[in-house]
């Protein structure tokens, strides 16, 4: 294997920002989740993190509201210039881009955060019907929705009420990095979607980020689409290294 980093088969990029806390909950959460002894055994990452995207919800909601794909596009193509091998995106609204994205990035693999997310469904034995905590954006574009129909699972967002009341407001309190009064908000609504469903995807990449590190509380309730999408990118990696 060569020593250059830009040449490395293992080489990750990672497109976030979309917030900074949540892209660096991922980052930590890859390294955590790659099997290594020492720095060397670490997974090479390049990182753009570009707080100044445009909205991710808004154009999906309001058709006339500026679409962030162009500015998305362009950090892509810094990560593929800057030799990325394997593209991940830490934000679930964003990805109602991700087959534009993706095929800028072919044939870089962009795996999808819905996809990992089902995964980790899989790979826990749920059966079930499984609530989703997500952002407006990411409920109405419906990716969530169609993919877990795909791989057999019910899937019941949050309702409007609590999403007005709890998960947005919640969402705001991580950006001003208040998260213990976050995650109090996330609690109450992973409750009441708990109540109707076996477990709670977490599909906004700002939620998890509010709660400390393997809470055992939400490790039973819920399943972190940021760190199945983390764990996605480290087996990802770990094979293009081993074939190389």
């Amino acid at each position: 294997m060569t020593d250059s980093f830009r040449d490395r088969p293992d080489l990750v990029g990672v497109l976030g920002g979309m917030g900074p806390l949540a892209t660096a909950d991922f980052v930590f959460k890859l390294i955590v989740l790659t099997p290594a002894e020492r720095d060397e055994d670490h997974i090479p990452i390049v990182v753009s993190s570009c707080p100044q995207l445009p909205s991710r919800v808004a154009p999906i909601l309001e058709r006339s509201a500026r679409s962030p794909l162009p500015e998305l596009k362009e950090r892509l193509e810094f990560l593929l210039a800057a030799g990325a091998r394997l593209i991940v995106m830490p934000c679930n609204t964003a990805h109602h881009w991700h087959a534009e994205l993706a095929a800028a990035a072919r044939p870089i693999p962009f795996p999808h955060i819905a996809d990992a997310a089902a995964d980790e469904l899989v790979r826990r034995g749920i059966r079930g019907k499984v609530g989703l905590l997500a952002t407006q954006g990411t409920v109405k574009s419906g990716f969530y929705q169609e993919r877990l129909a795909a791989r057999g699972f019910g899937c019941i967002p949050s309702s409007e009420d609590v999403m007005n009341a709890l998960v947005l407001p919640g969402i705001a309190l991580v950006k001003t990095y208040r998260l213990a009064e976050a995650a109090s908000l996330f609690r109450e609504a992973i409750e009441r979607l708990k109540a109707e469903t076996e477990v709670v995807i977490l599909g906004c990449t700002e939620i998890p980020a509010a709660f400390p590190t393997n809470d055992p509380w939400l490790t039973a309730h819920c399943v972190d689409a940021n760190e199945t999408l983390a764990r996605a990118t480290v087996a990802l990696a770990l094979a293009a290294r081993s074939s190389s």
